[in-house]
């Protein structure tokens, strides 16, 4: 999966947003596997060869988009979560900011291209957990927030809860994606709350 070149100019920088920016448009419109690097190439109006100059395969292609996005994802949730009230309002903007906010959000789809991936592939599953860190950082921020103020009061320990809550919020969003698309996101969020709630105390 290593980088061919870094991008480390500018040029070289804005050569690569390109070709992520029209990867992630054709893989949300077909999916990877039928994406071709010619026609990334198009899109981003570039030739085949210097796609593969920036990366080494369709799969690598792939991974970078996601990091791509998950990275801006990351700077605007750490621009929002401080503006929204401490607590069980914090929270729910976690929630909502998560969970797909339709059945063709890019980013879900990317993810679940690569978690398809990551059973083959110990180097993926590793990359993939990296690209989650920041969100289950932030969780446990919010959380050791919400006790200190005592907002939240869990019963137990909670050292745990990011990975649980953010598997639970995984699971609602496959749900809706692959099982249930007439499912509401509003109803998505309810469904996640009323699951922190059991673990972190009703509201005060």
């Amino acid at each position: 999966m290593g980088r061919r070149s870094p991008g480390s100019t500018t040029a070289g920088r804005r050569s690569r947003d390109r070709i992520l920016r029209a990867s992630l448009d054709l893989i949300t419109e077909v999916g990877i596997d039928r994406v071709r690097v010619a026609e990334i190439a198009r899109r981003a109006e570039m030739s085949s060869g210097q796609v593969m100059y920036y990366f080494t395969s369709k799969e690598h292609i792939l991974l970078e988009t996601l990091a791509w996005r998950e990275h801006e994802e990351t700077a605007q949730r750490r621009a929002e979560l401080p503006r929204t009230a401490p607590g069980w309002p914090r929270l729910e903007l976690f929630v909502d900011l998560y969970l797909p906010f339709s059945l063709t959000d890019p980013v879900w789809i990317l993810w679940m291209e690569a978690w398809a991936r990551a059973p083959h592939s110990g180097e993926v599953s590793l990359f993939l957990d990296e690209l989650m860190r920041p969100w289950r950082e932030d969780l446990a921020e919010i959380v050791e927030q919400g006790i200190a103020e005592r907002v939240f009061r869990p019963s137990g320990p909670v050292d745990d809860f990011p990975i649980r809550f953010c598997a639970v919020l995984d699971g609602l969003s496959v749900l809706r994606l692959r099982q249930m698309p007439d499912l509401p996101a509003e109803r998505l969020v309810e469904l996640a709350m009323n699951s922190a709630r059991a673990e972190l105390g009703p509201r005060r």
